[in-house]
């Protein structure tokens, strides 16, 4: 007993004896070392990245011809020369052999060559258009005076009276102005309608009428009254007592007109100190009075009683020099 007690205490402690050794030399391999003059490291390989190669694609060979046949069928060219079979393909009679293409050389310079082109037929081709198209010259609109933009604003056929003072008070007027007021008269003639009718007076020492009636837009009377206009002073008589302006609205207004176009200083001989209360009393039977003065202000008393004639009868007044 004491034998066997003695073998298994050896065994056991030869056993621990070879465990601390083994774990004395791998704790000794394993802990870091203490001394500060030692320092801890561990290895590793690193790997170098991969560069991947971009290989530049090749120049595009030019195919050379090859003189080489091969074993491939001949190929048909569909035509529209033959009935169409029973599979819906139209065939030629007989297959087309390709022929190869004429050889190039690439080294020499391409360029088109010269080529004489001919028609044929009994007459060349002509250059240009047979026939231009002429684009039609857009007319400038005419321009349109107040006068003539006041009557376009009336409705309906109008009946126009040109009055025209030509008094002592005005016989003194240079002639470039009475001119300029003529002529604006005269070219509102050419603006009136085909359903306007119109008439001439003038008055100094007498009342004249161009015409009995009134006279119809027509080319041919236009074209007479705009001469009768352009002469109107030496269709009046300047000697004697002066016929007022106020007595010839009192006529015009007899031939019930739907405008007057009155030329005047506004100065009335048969009243002395005219009332401008009164002064819309004569307007009556006028229509409208399109009023028109040149060479005086419009604070001179004529100017402003043609200004209240406008006004009462709902017409318009022209300074023809100022405005």
């Amino acid at each position: 007993m004491k034998y066997k007690k003695s073998t298994s205490l050896f065994v056991s402690f030869a056993l621990h004896l070879i465990v601390g050794i083994i774990g004395f030399f791998y704790w000794f391999n394993t802990m870091p070392s203490h001394n500060p003059d030692s320092i801890d490291a561990i290895f590793t390989t690193v790997e170098q990245p991969k560069t991947k190669r971009i290989t530049p694609p090749k120049r595009t060979q030019i195919r050379k011809e090859t003189s080489q046949t091969t074993n491939q069928p001949n190929m048909k060219i569909l035509t529209s020369n033959q009935p169409v079979s029973q599979h819906g393909v139209v065939s030629a009679s007989e297959p087309t052999v390709f022929q190869p293409f004429e050889k190039v050389n690439l080294s020499d310079g391409v360029a088109p060559t010269a080529v004489d082109i001919k028609f044929e037929g009994p007459a060349q081709i002509p250059r240009g258009v047979a026939q231009p198209i002429k684009k039609e010259k857009k007319i400038p609109e005419r321009p349109k005076s107040r006068l003539v933009k006041f009557i376009e604003a009336q409705d309906g056929p109008q009946r126009i009276v040109y009055c025209i003072d030509l008094s002592s008070s005005l016989q003194n007027l240079a002639h470039y102005k009475l001119k300029k007021v003529v002529d604006i008269m005269r070219d509102s003639l050419t603006f009136l309608e085909p359903h306007d009718t119109f008439n001439i007076v003038a008055f100094s020492t007498e009342y004249v009428v161009y015409h009995d009636d009134y006279v119809p837009v027509k080319q041919e009377s236009v074209e007479a009254s705009s001469a009768y206009l352009a002469d109107i002073k030496s269709q009046i008589y300047t000697k004697g007592n002066d016929y007022d302006m106020l007595t010839a609205l009192t006529e015009t207004a007899k031939t019930s007109p739907t405008i007057v176009v009155l030329f005047s200083d506004g100065i009335p001989t048969s009243i002395e100190t005219p009332d401008l209360k009164f002064v819309g009393g004569h307007a009556k039977g006028n229509g409208k009075i399109f009023a028109m003065s040149i060479g005086i202000a419009s604070s001179f008393p004529g100017a402003v009683m043609l200004k209240q004639l406008s006004i009462d009868s709902k017409g318009d007044f022209w300074l023809v020099d100022r405005d």
